[in-house]
């Protein structure tokens, strides 16, 4: 019973057992209806563009592949993907920008090996590339090469014999200081029992320039990026850093083979959700991946950029940032590089 406006007006009460039999229900029917709403996106995915955030500028090897990609898997999506170029801080903002997205399926990163360099090396980076992100798949893998001005040494030999003989002259360029070149320079460094200058470069377009003009007497970088220079006869390839020679440089040595065996890394690319990324939108993702991979169009354009092409697992994917960043974090700690 209330009283209003001086009128007393009887209220009947619902008995106690049926009130909380509606109260349950109505739980329940709310409860359905929020994972139902959370499941629909994943359903019916994707209903809109999506965006493939490449964390540099046009015109690299990344973004090469990123748009070679970007096509054929909106294809068979049925939604456009398009490319969004977002560089900087060493790519820490388009990483960083994916990583706060909404785990939607709208917005992807194409990241490559720097993804855990970075975060070995500089504790302040605002990611976490093992925690932050859902990996869908690595898309390919190269190996980095270690170039020299065309007629400067023989061979890797004779690099290596020139470094122990003048420790501290030669000077080898990297892409900046804790960059994947620069880390290598210094693991070669220890393999080799050798002492070389390092310069670091802001990028590696001006580190190769530099080798390619007889500044600096060698430097690391991915084929991609030294082809046309290797091509021209200005660069010469002394060793590469896969596990076995390739077919596409049947006379280039690995580092392996010269005694160097901590010198065997593969440089990959893959496709990375938010974390918190749905199950069916990262089974839909690589499904589509894996179907584009199989093109052997895909596959040959690949190969003119010396990466060998293939559509891996989530899993297995995620084994390979959590390794990387364990094995990068050790060589800079060997190292003693840090950019703190």
């Amino acid at each position: 019973m209330i009283r209003t406006k001086g009128k007393t007006v009887m209220l009947r009460t619902m008995p106690a057992a049926r009130r909380l039999f509606v109260q349950s229900t109505l739980a329940i029917t709310g409860l359905l209806a929020a994972a139902a709403a959370c499941a629909q996106p994943a359903t019916d995915w994707p209903t809109r563009p999506i965006e493939l955030v490449v964390p540099y500028p046009a015109g690299g090897s990344s973004d090469v592949l990123g748009r070679l990609l970007a096509k054929p898997l909106g294809e068979i999506l049925g939604q456009p993907v398009v490319v969004l170029n977002k560089s900087g801080a060493a790519t820490a903002i388009g990483t960083t920008f994916v990583a706060r997205a909404a785990p939607d399926g709208y917005t992807l990163l194409l990241a490559d090996s720097p993804l855990v360099v970075n975060a070995a090396v500089n504790p302040a980076v605002t990611y976490d590339p093992v925690k932050d992100f859902a990996p869908v798949g690595i898309i390919g893998t190269s190996p980095s090469f270690l170039y020299a001005p065309a007629g400067r040494v023989k061979d890797l030999d004779d690099f290596i014999a020139q470094a122990k003989a003048h420790p501290g002259r030669l000077k080898a360029a990297s892409a900046g200081a804790g960059t994947s070149t620069h880390l290598l320079l210094e693991l070669m460094q220890h393999e080799a029992g050798i002492s070389l200058n390092h310069i670091p470069y802001r990028g590696s377009a001006p580190a190769l320039t530099d080798t390619v003009a007889g500044i600096v007497d060698g430097s690391f970088s991915t084929y991609a990026s030294a082809q046309p220079f290797v091509a021209s006869g200005k660069l010469q390839v002394l060793a590469m850093t896969a596990p076995q020679r390739l077919p596409a440089f049947p006379g280039v040595p690995t580092f392996a083979e010269a005694g160097m065996p901590g010198l065997t890394f593969l440089t990959w690319w893959g496709i990375l959700g938010p974390d918190g990324l749905p199950q069916p939108i990262v089974d839909k993702l690589q499904q589509a991946l894996a179907q584009v991979m199989k093109d052997p169009a895909i596959g040959e354009q690949f190969v003119r950029l010396s990466v060998v092409a293939q559509a891996g697992e989530p899993q297995a994917f995620a084994q390979t940032l959590q390794r990387d960043l364990q094995r990068w974090r050790d060589i800079a700690r060997a190292a003693g590089v840090s950019m703190q």
